[in-house]
């Protein structure tokens, strides 16, 4: 109770820390704290996070009557609390990591601002003049502290409930309801406050939230910058400890990484732990530095998501930055502004590769302090191309780029940039030395396709106009020559006897499966683009349940889609190109792979998100569709094959030189090869082809 508090007459911050003294103690032994405030910012919460976690324990309610003055991020704040107390929906997504309130207030405030807010734990209201709403603005500083016995506590003085008070010189006269000569002051306090919360202020005006965000008469501060400098270290935001055991080779990536000035590339197989590696390393980094920016960028809108999450485990607390998001450039000046006055020991933003390489992105950062911040590339051969390479921001000066593929297929000058700004690669982790322990093997079954007598005609025709533009591109034609081939690419993949072979196949994975009383599950099927909805619907008459998952469905329902494909609740993903970088489908047991491009950097991460190990799951089994002649009618095949197998062979290579079967699985092609004395294919793999082609006239037989 309050009054087994010793409690003094005055607070003075010359000897006291107000916060800790007094307002923590007195909120700890109350059920209700009625606050009139002039200045609020939501950093006072995880300052005072231990009296108020103590008050919400009591079963109490925190109501503060503030001038509508606040910044925009607490102000949405606010918002969102409001309505997430009639959008249940909203409400269940603010308080689904709520699990220690005092943790969260001190990394993820706002959020848990909204939750208290829909609970009804603390509610606003503001105070504007009755005189007109542009008038002077309500100023008062007093509070009053009850507990469950009904006796209270009311102090006046100059403390606002901000951080920057917590530094000022500041004082508290304290008055309680049991002492003689205090009571009465104690009282009018009380009844003054009550007033006021009631609107029965004759001077002031009281707004509840619903109506001044219906009256929008809000003001939102100018100032990006926190009006304070300095904050005690017991105080400061604490960092959660990650409880994660890293595999040996993730923690030696990290001790060759910091060993190499912290500048380097990760080339590490997708599916052994790119992400959580380089954010222990980002953690190894901040203790040494004591604080940290950490910068990451990754290709795609879908990956935010999955980041923050990675990143909510090592208790970094991500601003988020895409088209898809609003406000992140306010927040990251914001943040970066309570770094420097050491506020904030550790920010953490997180973009898509297009909008950080964007002015307003870089303007946004542009007062970062480079040897306190790290860049963290994802996908880092993304990041070589065009105006992607405006992300790699020159004042930071710890980076890391992440990726299974880092070079640039046929593209030196864009690898150059991107080894010349992350520096050389510093660990390696090849596919080899992930699987069976930390990837799943897998069975390579490469199924040869023929094209039909049509298809095989055009793309002889495309041959021709290809090599007849080859010996005499100009910048005029160069976009015709890019057409031809993408053209060329989408026949062969989209040719149609792989539609009959997949129905084939999977009736037969069908059957297998019904003989043991059991039900596919876990399949996955790469097709051409704009050939999903056909063949949607033909694997569909199997009696398999199948969803799409290409680039317009909503990331709400991607998550809710690779839920049901975990459990088994779908049985088949169809996918273009949505599933290459960075999702998760660990459940994968058979992929049926119907296009690919000749770019490692598609086929390797295709490879990467089939193996990733799951509960139950021994083996992969990777179905590749390859065009090929046909092995009985091989003499009259057109020559047009050489450059179709040129073309397919560095994918069957690198997939079959770490399979289960790998012999079995060349046999299937080697006496095609051996027909036209192209056995050396088989050993060479996608860089071999690479550095054997760049200087020739590659692209007649072969598309990029």
């Amino acid at each position: 109770m309050l009054k087994e508090i010793n409690i003094l007459n005055v607070y003075d911050s010359e000897y006291y820390n107000i916060i800790k003294d007094l307002q923590i103690p007195l909120l700890s032994k109350s059920v209700d704290y009625l606050r009139g405030v002039g200045f609020f910012t939501s950093g006072w919460l995880t300052i005072a996070a231990a009296g108020i976690v103590e008050l919400i324990n009591n079963g109490g309610r925190a109501r503060i009557v503030l001038s509508p003055i606040l910044s925009e991020s607490d102000w949405e704040a606010f918002v969102i609390g409001e309505k997430a107390k009639e959008d249940r929906i909203l409400y269940e997504l603010l308080s689904r990591n709520i699990y220690d309130i005092q943790s969260s207030m001190e990394i993820d405030v706002l959020n848990t601002l909204s939750w208290m807010i829909a609970d009804g734990i603390i509610e606003f209201r503001f105070a504007i003049s009755r005189e007109k709403v542009q008038g002077s603005d309500y100023h008062d500083k007093a509070g009053v502290f009850t507990d469950i016995n009904g006796d209270y506590v009311a102090i006046h003085g100059s403390f606002n409930d901000s951080i920057k008070a917590s530094m000022n010189g500041e004082a508290f006269s304290v008055f309680k309801s049991w002492e003689f000569g205090q009571c009465d002051y104690a009282l009018n306090h009380k009844e003054r406050l009550e007033n006021l919360w009631n609107n029965n202020n004759k001077q002031f005006k009281v707004y509840q939230t619903p109506d001044i965000i219906r009256e929008k008469l809000i003001k939102l501060k100018t100032t990006n910058e926190r009006p304070y400098n300095y904050i005690e270290k017991e105080n400061r935001i604490k960092q959660i400890l990650p409880n994660i055991n890293l595999y040996p080779y993730q923690q030696e990536a990290i001790n060759k990484w910091m060993g190499a000035s912290c500048c380097g590339i990760f080339e590490m197989a997708t599916g052994t732990g790119k992400t959580i590696t380089s954010l222990a390393a980002a953690n190894s980094l901040y203790h040494r530095l004591e604080s940290l920016i950490i910068i990451i960028i990754v290709p795609f809108v879908h990956l935010l998501d999955q980041w923050e999450k990675n990143c909510r485990q090592f208790g970094f607390e991500p601003i988020l930055c895409s088209g898809e998001h609003t406000h992140w450039a306010i927040n990251i000046k914001s943040a970066i502004a309570d770094f420097k006055i050491k506020v904030k020991k550790l920010v953490c933003i997180i973009s898509v590769h297009k909008t950080a390489a964007s002015d307003s992105f870089q303007n946004s950062i542009k007062n970062i302090p480079g040897k306190k911040t790290l860049l963290i590339g994802d996908e880092v051969h993304g990041l070589g191309s065009g105006n992607m390479k405006k992300a790699l921001n020159p004042i930071i000066q710890n980076r890391l780029g992440l990726s299974a593929t880092p070079r640039r297929w046929f593209d030196d000058e864009g690898s150059g940039i991107l080894f010349n700004y992350f520096g050389k690669i510093c660990f390696e982790f090849t596919l080899e030395q992930a699987i069976g322990k930390y990837l799943t093997p897998y069975e390579y079954n490469p199924q040869l396709i023929q094209l039909l007598p049509e298809e095989l005609e055009e793309y002889d025709e495309l041959s021709d106009k290809i090599k007849r533009l080859t010996h005499k591109r100009t910048s005029e034609s160069e976009e015709v020559f890019k057409r031809l081939l993408f053209k060329r690419a989408h026949l062969l993949s989209s040719a149609k006897n792989k539609v009959l072979l997949l129905i084939n196949l999977l009736n037969n994975l069908i059957d297998e499966f019904e003989k043991r009383g059991e039900t596919p599950c876990g399949i996955l099927i790469y097709c051409a683009p704009g050939e999903h909805k056909e063949i949607l619907k033909k694997v569909s008459k199997t009696g398999l349940r199948c969803h799409e998952f290409v680039h317009n469905v909503s990331l709400l329902e991607r998550e809710k889609i690779l839920s049901q494909f975990e459990n088994g609740l779908i049985q088949v993903l169809i996918a273009i190109k949505c599933l290459d970088e960075g999702v998760d489908v660990p459940a994968t047991q058979y992929a049926f792979i119907l296009s690919s491009s000749t770019n490692p950097k598609e086929f390797v991460q295709r490879r990467g998100r089939i193996l990733r190990l799951s509960k139950n799951k021994t083996k992969a089994f990777i179905y590749d569709f390859i065009v090929a002649p046909d092995h009985q009618r091989i003499q009259t095949e057109s020559e047009s094959y050489i450059g179709i197998l040129k073309r397919e062979m560095p994918r069957f290579v690198e997939f079959s030189s770490s399979a289960t079967n790998e012999f079995a699985a060349r046999s299937k092609i080697r006496d095609i090869l051996d027909y036209y004395q192209m056995l050396n294919l088989l050993d060479e793999k996608p860089w071999d082809v690479y550095h054997r082609l760049k200087e020739s006239d590659w692209s007649v037989d072969y598309d990029y």
